[in-house]
C-alpha cells in the first residue's frame, strides 16, 4: 500500500512539472496592453483674420434681381397679349442694360398662361367637381425675368428701371446666380491674407495664456476653422476667417 502511495505521488509531481515547463520555458509572459502614451499639455486659442476685400468698389457684391410681368386677356385676345407681354419684357431688359446691368446676365426664366374659372353667380350650386369643365372667363399670362446686377450702387437704379418699364415684381437675392447668402467664397488672395491673420490672431491669444500660466508656446499641434464669411460693413467689411488653434506648451 505505501508503494503505491509514493508511486502515485511521483506522477503527480511529474504531471506538473509537465504543466508549468513551457511557460518556464517561453520566458515571462508578455501583456498585449501598451501602456497609454503619455499626453503632452496643451492649450487652445481662438483667433479671428480680415481681409479687406481686394475689389477696387466695396459695394462690388453680386445681386441676383427677379422680374416678373403680369397681363390678363380673353381666349381671343390671347395671342395679343402674349406678343405685348414679350415686347415689355424686352423693353425692361433694354432699360436694365441702360443702367448698367450686362446683357449676357439677363435671363428669360419662365412664360406661363393660366386660365381663370368664372365665379359663381349668388344663390348657384356648389360646383360638381365630376361634371363638365367650367368655362374660362379669362387667362393670366406670366413672364419672369433674372438679371444679374454687378454692384450694389445699380440694385436700386436697376429695380427703378424695371417698374418704370412694365414689372409687376421685383424682387432680389444676394449672390450672382441666386446663390444663398453665405455661399459666395472670397478670391484665393482675400482667403489667404485673412487666415495668416488668423493664425497670428490665436498666437497671440495663446501665448497670453501661456505667460499667464508661466510656461512658453510650443508648435501648433492642429487647426480647424469654420467658413469664410462676409462683413457687411465698416470696420469689418471684409471676409473674414475664424480659427481653432491648439498649441503645445
Amino acid at each position: 500500500m505505501k508503494a503505491l502511495r509514493v508511486v502515485a505521488l511521483v506522477a503527480s509531481v511529474l504531471c506538473l512539472a509537465i504543466l508549468v515547463s513551457p511557460a518556464v520555458a517561453s520566458g515571462p509572459v508578455q501583456s498585449t496592453v501598451s501602456a497609454p502614451a503619455s499626453e503632452g499639455p496643451y492649450v487652445t486659442a481662438m483667433g479671428v483674420g480680415l481681409a479687406q476685400s481686394s475689389a477696387a468698389d466695396p459695394f462690388a457684391m453680386g445681386q441676383t434681381l427677379y422680374i416678373t410681368a403680369q397681363s390678363t386677356a380673353d381666349s381671343a385676345g390671347v395671342q395679343t397679349a402674349a406678343d405685348e407681354l414679350v415686347a415689355r419684357l424686352d423693353t425692361i431688359k433694354a432699360a436694365l442694360v441702360k443702367v448698367g446691368v450686362p446683357a449676357d446676365g439677363i435671363r428669360m426664366t419662365g412664360f406661363s398662361v393660366n386660365p381663370n374659372i368664372a365665379p359663381s353667380k349668388p344663390g348657384s350650386p356648389p360646383v360638381d367637381r365630376t361634371g363638365p369643365a367650367q368655362p374660362v372667363a379669362s387667362l393670366s399670362l406670366m413672364g419672369s425675368l433674372s438679371a444679374d446686377i454687378p454692384s450694389i450702387r445699380v440694385l436700386v437704379a436697376a429695380m427703378n428701371a424695371a417698374t418704370e418699364n412694365g414689372a409687376t415684381q421685383v424682387n432680389a437675392n444676394a449672390g450672382k446666380g441666386g446663390a444663398p447668402y453665405g455661399t459666395i467664397q472670397p478670391s484665393a488672395a482675400d482667403l489667404a491674407k485673412a487666415t495668416a491673420a488668423a493664425l497670428a490672431n490665436a498666437r497671440t491669444n495663446a501665448e497670453a495664456l501661456a505667460a499667464a500660466s508661466g510656461r512658453k508656446l510650443g508648435a501648433v499641434r492642429s487647426i480647424s476653422s469654420q467658413s469664410p464669411s462676409m462683413g457687411c460693413c465698416p470696420p469689418n467689411s471684409g471676409w473674414m476667417v475664424q480659427l481653432t488653434v491648439t498649441f503645445e506648451w
